[in-house]
C-alpha cells in the first residue's frame, strides 16, 4: 500500500502550484509557530496562582518549537526543489513530513493528557495549542500526498525525456 496520488491540488489548480503555495505557506506556517512557542515560554512562565509552568508544558512546546524550527527549513528547501524541478529533494521533504506529522499527532495527543491533567485550572492557550497541532496533523497528510504527487510527476517528465518508460514486472499485479 503506497501514497495515494492525486492530478491535482485542492481539485483545481496544478500540482506544481499546489507544491509551490504548499511549500510557502508551511514556510510562514513554521516561522509564526516557532516564534509563537518560543513567546508563549518565555512571556508566560506563571500561571494564575504564580506558580511557574510545570515542567512537562515546557518541555512539550520546546520539542513543538523544535519541529518547527527542521519544518522551516524543509519548507524553504522544498520550494528550491519545486522551481528546480529536483525530485531528489522533494521525496525527502514528503518522507521527513510525514515523520513530523506523526511527531506533531503524538504531541497533540500528549496535549491532550495534559490539558486534561489539569482540567480544574483549563487554560484557552493550552487548548488552542492542542487544537492548533491536531489540525496541522491533518492538513500534513493532505499535503503529503500532493508533494508525493508532484515528485512523481517530475520523475515521470524527466523519464519521459529520456524515452525511459516504466512497464510491469512479468508476474506483478499490474
Amino acid at each position: 500500500m503506497g501514497v495515494p496520488i492525486v492530478k491535482k491540488c485542492c481539485c483545481c489548480v496544478s500540482l506544481h502550484t499546489g507544491t509551490v503555495v504548499i511549500g510557502c505557506l508551511y514556510t510562514i506556517w513554521a516561522l509564526a509557530e516557532l516564534v509563537g512557542y518560543i513567546l508563549f515560554v518565555t512571556l508566560q512562565p506563571l500561571n494564575k496562582e504564580g506558580e511557574e509552568m510545570s515542567t512537562n508544558k515546557k518541555v512539550l512546546y520546546f520539542m513543538a518549537a523544535a519541529v518547527s524550527a527542521v519544518h522551516l527549513a524543509l519548507s524553504i528547501l522544498l520550494v528550491v526543489a519545486d522551481v528546480r524541478k529536483l525530485a531528489s529533494m522533494t521525496l525527502p521533504w514528503t518522507i521527513i513530513t510525514g515523520i513530523i506529522t506523526s511527531a506533531v499527532f503524538i504531541l497533540g495527543l500528549t496535549g491532550i493528557s495534559l490539558v486534561l491533567q489539569d482540567w480544574s485550572e483549563i487554560q484557552v492557550p493550552d487548548a488552542v495549542f492542542v487544537a492548533v497541532l491536531l489540525v496541522r496533523a491533518v492538513v500534513s497528510a493532505y499535503c503529503i500526498v500532493v508533494v508525493h504527487s508532484r515528485h512523481k510527476e517530475i520523475m515521470n517528465d524527466k523519464n519521459r525525456l529520456k524515452g525511459i518508460r516504466y512497464r510491469a514486472v512479468p508476474g506483478s499485479v499490474a
